[in-house]
């Protein structure tokens, strides 16, 4: 009768220690899920704050190209139109000396750059220069959603994307962190296949 009872005494401290590790296991993965939600929280304004750092950045230099590109603009403008008035003259004169020949203006050489027009075709290469280096991988996977304005480079609107979008950047920059493990761990593997193969014996 004795050893019965023992034997339930025992089967019950058993079932409190596996319930008590269960439930210390639970308060374990409880704090590192919290951590890594944390983490990735973190990481994702982090994102979010460079993406609008590197937006002002861009703002500020497109700024002074814009300001540049008018004053070139003006320039050719102001060039132009001393050409015109210099061919109207020219042309006043050609007409004054054979009234049987009419002559004809020359078209104009050059055009005005149009800054619009440079915005909208800013091409990968550019842009890669203009945004961080840990954005490139994810402009290669999304620069064909990127869509461009009047107001904004494709850099500008790849960047303000970016920012609206920290979760799918963090995401895209995470698997591309895993595939770089996975490639790194075959190198590895394969390496250490050689190493064995070396072996005379």
């Amino acid at each position: 009768m004795r050893s019965v009872f023992d034997k339930k005494l025992l089967m019950r401290e058993l079932e409190r220690d596996r319930r008590a590790n269960v439930a210390r296991r639970l308060a374990q993965l409880g704090v590192l899920l919290k951590a890594a939600r944390g983490d990735r929280r973190n990481r994702i304004e982090s994102i979010r704050l460079q993406c609008r750092a590197a937006r002002e950045k861009l703002r500020t230099m497109c700024g002074m190209r814009k300001e540049r590109a008018h004053r070139e603009g003006e320039e050719v403008i102001q060039a132009r139109r001393r050409e015109i008035h210099e061919e109207r003259e020219l042309e006043k004169l050609q007409r004054a000396a054979d009234r049987r020949h009419r002559g004809r203006s020359p078209s104009l050489v050059g055009t005005v750059r149009d800054a619009r027009r440079e915005r909208q075709t800013e091409s990968d290469d550019e842009v890669r220069r203009n945004i961080p280096a840990e954005l490139l991988k994810v402009f290669d996977k999304v620069k064909r959603q990127i869509k461009t304005s009047d107001r904004k480079t494709r850099s500008e609107a790849f960047l303000q994307w970016a920012e609206e979008n920290a979760g799918e950047v963090y995401a895209i920059q995470d698997r591309e962190a895993q595939r770089e493990v996975n490639r790194l761990v075959r190198e590895y593997q394969r390496q250490g296949r050689v190493r064995r193969d070396d072996i005379p014996f």
